[in-house]
């Protein structure tokens, strides 16, 4: 049975000050929670309805929780339908623990790629761009002050998962700038009048590819720090692309060929 602690508690982590305070977020759905199992990340409760078990892949989790050992409770499905999140819940939600990430402790390989949020305010956007990330070989992400939280429950479901593999760290910038010049890192900066990349370019160093807001693109702080602006061509006239399709096509341009596909 559901204790109302556990119900408030996941009620609250809907918000970004509880999910920040007790370095929790939630996960919904049966795909989601499957691939936080296969993660490292631990898993404090696993809450259950009846609907789970109305499909295959459902029951067969359910057995999997059954056998994993987390801490589990079942409700109904109205009572999930108001816990969790999603209009149409699948029947799983469970509260897991956000990893203490820094890039400070991050030992890059030659060639590394980061990937830096400035001011990004749409979590679906977020989301996909960590999932193209990581499917592209990205081995760090950054989320600057000003940026959606990358635990936000949408952003977490428009990642497909990829959050709970690809480290996510929130950090100021001038921690971030100084590690990425103590490790000569370029900084390349997504800019609609930049350099347009070429797929497949040579790339022997490692680099940022920062990102910034939606409506009003980089902050001056960031902007400054550029060495270079890149951008995707595009006919004239042509305006500029959403943060996450152009967050993609200059990844796919910079990572082509890198033995990282």
């Amino acid at each position: 049975m559901l204790t109302r602690a556990q119900a408030k508690l996941i009620r609250k982590l809907k918000s970004r000050k509880p999910r920040e305070r007790s370095a929790r977020f939630l996960v919904e759905g049966v795909r989601l929670f499957s691939e936080l199992t296969a993660s490292e990340h631990e898993v404090d409760l696993v809450v259950t309805a009846p609907c789970l078990t109305e499909r295959p892949r459902g029951r067969e989790l359910l057995e999997r929780i059954r056998r994993g050992g987390w801490p589990h409770t079942t409700v109904s499905d109205a009572e999930l339908r108001r816990l969790a999140d999603t209009e149409t819940p699948q029947g799983v939600l469970a509260i897991a623990r956000r990893p203490p990430w820094e890039l400070q402790a991050f030992d890059p390989a030659a060639g590394a790629a980061v990937l830096v949020f400035d001011g990004l305010a749409d979590p679906g956007n977020l989301g996909t761009l960590l999932r193209t990330a990581y499917g592209l070989g990205v081995a760090w992400a950054v989320a600057l002050p000003g940026t959606v939280d990358p635990w936000n429950p949408k952003a977490v479901r428009a990642s497909a998962g990829s959050v709970f593999h690809l480290p996510v760290s929130q950090e100021p910038w001038p921690d971030v700038l100084a590690w990425l010049r103590g490790r000569r890192f370029d900084i390349l900066c997504a800019d609609p009048v930049g350099e347009p990349i070429r797929r497949g370019e040579s790339r022997a160093d490692g680099f940022a590819l920062v990102l910034g807001s939606e409506a009003a693109g980089l902050s001056e702080e960031v902007s400054g720090a550029c060495s270079r602006r890149v951008a995707v061509g595009m006919r004239k006239g042509m305006g500029s692309l959403n943060v996450a399709v152009a967050g993609a096509l200059l990844l796919d341009r910079l990572l082509a060929g890198s033995g990282r596909e």
